[in-house]
C-alpha cells in the first residue's frame, strides 16, 4: 500500500515538543486582563495571578515555579518536570475556560480575556493533548485539577459497572497518575482502599473466582498494604512497585468478575 507522509509513524520527544509550546508562549499575541495586547503568555497569566486560587503566596508565575523548584527555562527540565509544565499551562487554561460568569466583575473580565485570547488557548490545549496522547496518557479532571493518567484500556474497560462508585473510580483513575509513578506510599495508599471495598465482597468474588481472590487478598495481607506482621515481604522498592502494579491490575479484573457473571447469566437466558 502506498504510504503519504500522514501515514509514517510519528515520534514524541517530549523535551521538543515542551521546548516548541515554550516559543508559541513567549510569542507577544496574548491579551491580558488589563486590555494590553501583545503580551507573552507568562505574562497574561501575571495580570490575573492575584486571583488565581492556586498561587499560594505566589505574586508572579515565576514565584510559583519557584515554590514548587520548577525551572525557569524547559531546556533546564527533565521528562518529569516537562508534564508538570504542560500540566501547570493546560491547568490555567483550563481554569480561564471555566469563568464564564457575568455577575462577578472579575470573572467577566476573565472571560473577555478569554474570548480575546480563545484560539491561541485551543492551539496550545490541543498541542499539549496531542503530545501526552502520543506518551500514552490522557487529560483527566480530578478535584479540580488536570493531571495526566496512563491510558489504561484495563482500567477504562470497568468505569461503567462503577458509576455509582465515585471514589473508586477516582482511586482506580489516580493510580495511573504520572506523579505517583514510582511512590510506594500513595500506591499503597490507593491499593488499601481498593481493598476496603473488595473485602465485604469477598465472598461473592470467592464464589465466582476462588483462585484470584486468594491471590489479591493474599498480596494485600502480605505486601505491607493491609497489615503488619512477621509474615510481611521484604522487597526492594524497584520489587514493590512491580508487586503493587500486578495487584493493581488482578484487582481490576476481579472488579470485571461482577460483569462477567451478568453477562454469563444473560447467555444462560438467551440459549435456554
Amino acid at each position: 500500500m502506498v504510504k503519504s507522509i500522514f501515514d509514517l509513524e510519528k515520534r514524541t520527544d517530549l523535551k521538543k515538543e515542551c521546548l516548541k509550546i515554550e516559543r508559541y508562549l513567549d510569542k507577544p499575541m496574548f491579551l491580558d486582563l488589563n486590555y494590553y495586547h501583545n503580551k507573552s503568555f507568562w505574562k497574561m497569566v501575571d495580570s490575573f495571578i492575584e486571583y488565581w486560587p492556586y498561587r499560594y503566596t505566589a505574586t508572579t508565575i515565576k514565584d510559583f515555579f519557584d515554590l514548587y523548584e520548577l525551572p525557569w527555562n524547559v531546556k533546564d527540565m527533565n521528562d518529569e518536570q516537562c508534564l508538570y509544565y504542560l500540566q501547570l499551562i493546560f491547568d490555567i487554561i483550563m481554569w480561564i475556560d471555566r469563568q464564564n460568569c457575568h455577575y462577578n466583575t472579575i470573572k467577566s473580565e476573565l472571560f473577555e480575556l478569554k474570548r480575546q485570547n480563545n484560539n491561541c488557548f485551543i492551539t496550545i490545549i490541543r498541542n499539549i493533548t496531542l503530545t501526552i496522547e502520543l506518551l500514552n496518557y490522557k487529560a483527566i479532571e480530578i478535584d479540580n485539577h488536570y493531571t495526566f493518567i496512563k491510558r489504561d484500556a484495563d482500567v477504562d474497560s470497568i468505569l461503567h459497572i462503577l458509576e455509582s462508585e465515585d471514589d473508586l473510580r477516582l482511586m482506580l483513575l489516580e493510580y495511573n497518575d504520572f506523579r505517583i509513578e514510582n511512590d510506594i506510599k500513595e500506591k499503597r495508599i490507593i491499593l488499601k482502599q481498593i481493598g476496603d471495598y473488595l473485602e465485604p465482597k469477598r465472598k461473592y468474588f470467592n464464589t465466582y473466582n476462588k483462585t484470584l481472590t486468594e491471590c489479591v487478598f493474599n498480596l494485600l495481607n502480605k505486601l505491607r498494604i493491609r497489615h503488619s506482621n512477621d509474615k510481611q515481604k521484604e522487597l526492594s522498592n524497584e520489587e514493590y512497585i512491580l508487586w503493587y502494579d500486578k495487584l493493581f491490575k488482578m484487582m481490576i479484573h476481579l472488579i470485571r468478575t461482577t460483569s462477567i457473571v451478568d453477562i454469563q447469566k444473560e447467555v444462560k437466558e438467551l440459549c435456554s
